[in-house]
């Protein structure tokens, strides 16, 4: 039976009614998301009717200086099982405040003060897994962005030999056809189809309208993506949803 899965950056509590929404329009078996507080797993529980399993990577100033942000994965009223949470930058145990600095007049986020991390689980006989890669300025690729990307394909690769096939979702912060993007995609298969340019939602984007493909649906030869689609008036990131089976 194909699993029906939704990925979405949220930004943290800002969309929460659109998000809401989308989930009850869409009702995706699996949901994960990226920038998700913690302090909302409450909210998405009582939508999806399940556990939802969370891995911190930052505390965010503009969300309450305890609040910590971070990804997530729940099922609809069903159990994941297996669930990991592999850091591959920083560590659980040190989350800190989110810093920013100035950069050709853009203001972008310290990737050394959040912690990179792939949460993983199986549901029904299918291998998942959730990240949020660095972000950088102006969709760059930094080296220390391509570093990240090296070690969350060596977790990846590891998580999918051991499951048997993987399929790996979330915001890369890499545009396609930059050498971030073309470093994972060496690697998995980039289960967006091409005709999608963008993953921004320019209507609720701070940036507006930019032709970035930066969220990503990537996955090992063993698995099949069905109706993949990009929904807009979600998020400042479109949501991003599939039918996963087996080939």
């Amino acid at each position: 039976m194909p699993l029906n899965i939704a990925s979405i950056n949220i930004e943290r509590s800002r969309h929460l009614p659109r998000v809401a929404a989308f989930i009850k329009r869409e009702r995706p078996d699996l949901l994960c998301l990226q920038e998700l507080c913690e302090s909302d797993i409450g909210f998405f529980e009582a939508l999806m009717g399940g556990r939802l399993h969370f891995a911190p990577m930052m505390r965010h100033p503009g969300e309450g200086s305890t609040d910590l942000v971070g990804v997530g994965m729940i099922a609809r009223a069903d159990t994941l099982t297996d669930v990991a949470a592999d850091y591959y930058s920083g560590s659980a145990q040190d989350i800190r405040e989110i810093t920013f600095f100035d950069t050709q007049g853009h203001r972008a986020a310290d990737p050394l003060s959040i912690a990179e991390v792939m949460l993983s689980a199986t549901l029904q006989g299918l291998r998942i897994a959730v990240t949020h890669l660095n972000v950088t300025p102006l969709g760059t690729s930094t080296a220390y962005q391509r570093e990240s990307a090296g070690k969350l394909i060596r977790l990846a690769q590891a998580q999918a030999q051991q499951a048997g096939d993987l399929l790996l979702v979330g915001d890369f912060n890499a545009p396609r056809g930059r050498a971030t993007f073309d470093l994972i995609a060496a690697h998995f298969i980039d289960g967006i189809p091409a005709h999608h340019t963008s993953s921004i939602d320019g209507s609720l984007h701070r940036a507006g309208d930019i032709p970035f493909m930066v969220d990503g649906l990537f996955h090992t030869p063993g698995y099949r993506l069905e109706n993949v689609h990009l929904s807009t008036g979600v998020s400042d990131h479109c949501a991003l949803s599939c039918r996963l089976s087996k080939a």
